[in-house]
């Protein structure tokens, strides 16, 4: 009887959205992203099956697409994206990120890895993911070929200071087996907003700071493995 009521309201709810012309598939999508100056797609080539060839073209990738796989659009992958998108094309002249031939070294973060690994075909079951949570928001990317490197971060990380706090009394609250108010989550949520919006809105000459390594040596590592942080307030109300 449950599972029949939860569909039904599922079904209303689709209902009452189609009737405000309203499409409940992208409300997870904040649309003061979508004409962002850095929130533009990306080009990427993979292969075409699972023993493949190249692909003949190449296919764009966007926030849109990473945030409906990654499970939700929030700060971290919007960082990712920006550094990420500003990065990668570096290391290919015509400027189309090649997913077969990227490792990825990132902080322990389901938004970081996730985006990483989307955008630039890097997986831990392959070795060419590898996790260092000195990094914070920082990547480093490499060209497996030619082993060129780069590593990008936030040139001023001024901006997100406010959000950092919160998120340090919300998990000193978690600590001391302290009740997370769905005031604290609204709160966190709209100071992650807004630091959404001033990394895509930024110059990215500005934002970010690109630096390119010599002889930089990948080591493939997961002693910073851990647990997820995004589902740790899943059941706090609305």
């Amino acid at each position: 009887m449950l599972r029949k009521i939860g569909f039904a309201a599922v079904a209303g709810t689709v209902l009452l959205a189609a009737q405000q012309h309203l499409n409940i598939d992208d409300a997870f999508y904040e649309n003061v992203v979508r004409d962002a100056p850095n929130a533009h797609p990306v080009w990427v080539k993979d292969t075409d099956s699972a023993m493949g060839r190249y692909n003949r073209y190449p296919k764009q990738l966007d926030i849109r697409t990473l945030a409906r796989a990654h499970g939700h659009l929030c700060d971290g992958l919007v960082l990712a994206y920006v550094e990420l998108s500003n990065t990668l094309p570096k290391l290919f002249s015509d400027g189309v990120i090649d997913r077969t031939d990227l490792r990825v070294v990132a902080k322990n973060s389901p938004c970081l890895v996730d985006t990483s690994a989307l955008m630039s075909g890097a997986r831990i079951n392959h070795r060419t993911v590898s996790l260092d949570n000195s990094l914070g928001g920082a990547f480093i990317v490499q060209r497996i070929s030619t082993g060129e490197t780069y590593r990008v971060e936030l040139a001023d990380k001024s901006f997100i200071k406010p959000l950092k706090a919160k998120e340090a009394e919300l998990k000193k609250k978690q600590k001391m087996h302290l009740t997370v108010t769905p005031q604290d989550i609204d709160e966190l949520e709209a100071l992650a907003f807004e630091a959404m919006k001033h990394m895509l809105n930024t110059d990215q000459k500005k934002l970010l700071k690109i630096t390119k390594l010599k002889n930089y040596d990948y080591r493939f590592n997961l002693n910073d493995i851990g647990s997820r942080s995004d589902v740790i307030n899943k059941n706090v109300g609305r």
